[in-house]
């Protein structure tokens, strides 16, 4: 019986090491797995690198159209205060207590492109929200008396009132001639230079789609009134209003208060822009924006 558990014993080590030995099949299944897997880490990096490369191109095309944006700014300042100069030589039409209605000279309209950016944004609060938050909450101001009224504040050093009135003047002057007025409705109304004040009226189209299955556009009707002080120049945009689709059973002729402020051009949790309005929305803050970018450009 002795020799007989010594002799277990001893066999023990080479039952366990016969039972760790694989089998041809099971050496073949345990590399096909690990070929599988070297292969699935293989995709996921080559999709990493992928999706960085497509962030590293997107990141050269929005620089890319800043600088493009950025040369046209730049060339419409230089031509416009070429303009400024002129307008001194023009005599006004009507006069009263210093206010004036001057004569403008029409000109060929020129186009001015608008982009648009689609990406996604995340709150502070963490919310996403699924529009850029230059549009959304607190956008739209609104003054004392309820009126929504934009406002733009420039300290423009060197400069005094009388240089920045005529370089207001003359971008004021081009903007009414540019591609988006409706017709001659849009002009420079009133001025007063001794107070440094132009008062200007517009009515542009605003396009929200444009091909060859659908017009979708409405009257946009607002008034610009710049003041030019020594070393500084304020301009303001309001009396904003909307006429949309005239003679349609979707069609409405409303202010802006009505239609833009966060009441109703937003969505409830002022994530995103509103269903209806919302275009209405974004396509004022895309003028205003460019507006206020111009002026900025042509006076500094």
């Amino acid at each position: 019986m002795k020799k007989l558990i010594i002799a277990m014993m001893l066999a023990l080590p080479m039952m366990c090491t016969a039972q760790e030995v694989l089998t041809p099949e099971q050496q073949l299944e345990q590399a096909q797995k690990q070929l599988k897997e070297a292969q699935e880490a293989l995709a996921k990096a080559q999709e990493a690198k992928a999706k960085v490369e497509e962030q590293q191109a997107e990141v050269e095309k929005q620089k890319q159209q800043i600088e493009e944006q950025a040369a046209r700014v730049k060339a419409e300042a230089e031509r416009i205060k070429a303009e400024a100069d002129k307008i001194k030589a023009e005599t006004p039409a009507t006069t009263n207590s210093g206010w004036t209605a001057p004569t403008q000279t029409p000109r060929k309209k020129t186009d001015v492109t608008r982009k648009e950016n689609a990406k996604v944004y995340i709150a502070k609060d963490g919310r996403e929200l699924k529009e850029d938050p230059i549009y959304l909450e607190g956008a739209v101001p609104v003054n004392g008396e309820g009126k929504v009224e934009f406002s733009l504040d420039l300290d423009v050093s060197g400069k005094s009132a009388a240089q920045l009135y005529d370089l207001a003047y003359a971008y004021l002057d081009t903007l009414t001639q540019d591609s988006h007025q409706v017709d001659e409705t849009s002009r420079i109304v009133l001025v007063n230079k001794e107070e440094g004040v132009i008062v200007c009226v517009l009515k542009e189209w605003m396009v929200f789609r444009d091909n060859f299955f659908n017009l979708d556009r409405s009257e946009f009707e607002y008034q610009l009134v710049a003041t030019a002080k020594d070393n500084h120049l304020n301009v303001t945009l309001g009396r904003i209003r909307y006429n949309y689709e005239p003679g349609r059973k979707t069609g409405f002729d409303l202010p802006a208060e009505e239609i833009i402020t966060d009441k109703y051009g937003l969505n409830r949790k002022k994530t995103d822009l509103a269903r209806i309005y919302g275009k209405f929305r974004k396509g004022t803050i895309d003028r205003k924006n460019q507006i206020f970018n111009d002026i900025t450009a042509v006076v500094q």
